[in-house]
C-alpha cells in the first residue's frame, strides 16, 4: 500500500464522521424550515437553521481542508493536481459567518436581513467548493480502491454531488438576494435553507455510506 492509500485510509474516520454531521444538521434543517413554512415561531427556527447550517459547512471546511493538506504532504507517487484549495478558506469563512449572523438574529438584530446574508454566504461557500470537493473526493476513493468499477462509481457520485451543490448554491444565492429586496423575505429565507437541508441530508448520507463500503471492501 502506498504513502496516499494509508493516509487516504487513516482520513477515513473524520470524513464518515463530517458526513454524518451533515445528515443530521440536514434532518435538523429541513424539520426547522418546515415548521418555520407552518407559521411556527418562523423567525426564531430560521435563526436556529441558520446556525445548524452554519455549524454543517464549517465543520464540513475544515475537515476537508485537513485532508486536502494531507494528500498534498503523502500522495507519494500518485501525482494529482488538485485545484482550489483556498476555496477551504470562503467555505470555513461562510460557516463561520452563518453561526455568527444566527445568533445576531436569535437576539432579535435585524433578524430577517441578517439570515438572508448568511444564506447568500452559504450559497457562495457552496458554489465556490463544488469542483474541488469533487475532485478530493474521487481522490480519495480511487486512490483507495482503484478498481474500475469503484472508480466509475466514485467519478459519478462526485459529479452528481458537485452539481447538485452548485444549483443548491445558486438557488440560495437568488432566494437571499430576493429576500433582502423585500420580495416574502422570511418565505424565501426558509426555503433557502431547506434547500440547503436537503443537500446536506442528501450529500452526507451518499458520502458516508459510499466511503464505508469503499473502505470495508
Amino acid at each position: 500500500m502506498s504513502t496516499t492509500q494509508s493516509a487516504v485510509l487513516e482520513s477515513s474516520g473524520p470524513v464518515t464522521g463530517t458526513a454524518a454531521l451533515e445528515a443530521l444538521a440536514g434532518v435538523a434543517i429541513v424539520v426547522l424550515t418546515i415548521l418555520g413554512l407552518a407559521h411556527v415561531a418562523p423567525v426564531f427556527l430560521v435563526a436556529i437553521a441558520t446556525i445548524i447550517a452554519g455549524i454543517a459547512l464549517l465543520s464540513q471546511g475544515s475537515t476537508i481542508a485537513a485532508e486536502y493538506a494531507r494528500l498534498l504532504t503523502s500522495r507519494g507517487d500518485i501525482v494529482v493536481p488538485i485545484s482550489g484549495g483556498s476555496t477551504w478558506s470562503l467555505e470555513l469563512l461562510a460557516g463561520a459567518a452563518g453561526i455568527v449572523l444566527g445568533i445576531l438574529a436569535l437576539l432579535n438584530l435585524y433578524p430577517i436581513e441578517l439570515v438572508a446574508i448568511a444564506a447568500i454566504a452559504f450559497g457562495g461557500g457552496l458554489i465556490l467548493s463544488s469542483g474541488p470537493a469533487a475532485q478530493l473526493f474521487t481522490l480519495r476513493t480511487t486512490s483507495t480502491y482503484p478498481d474500475e468499477r469503484a472508480r466509475r462509481l466514485a467519478a459519478e457520485a462526485a459529479s452528481n454531488s458537485a452539481m447538485s451543490q452548485g444549483m443548491v448554491g445558486l438557488a440560495a444565492v437568488v432566494l437571499g438576494i430576493l429576500a433582502l429586496a423585500g420580495f416574502v423575505s422570511l418565505t424565501l429565507i426558509l426555503i433557502a435553507l431547506l434547500a440547503t437541508g436537503v443537500f446536506l441530508l442528501v450529500n452526507g448520507s451518499t458520502v458516508g455510506g459510499l466511503m464505508l463500503s469503499v473502505f470495508r471492501r
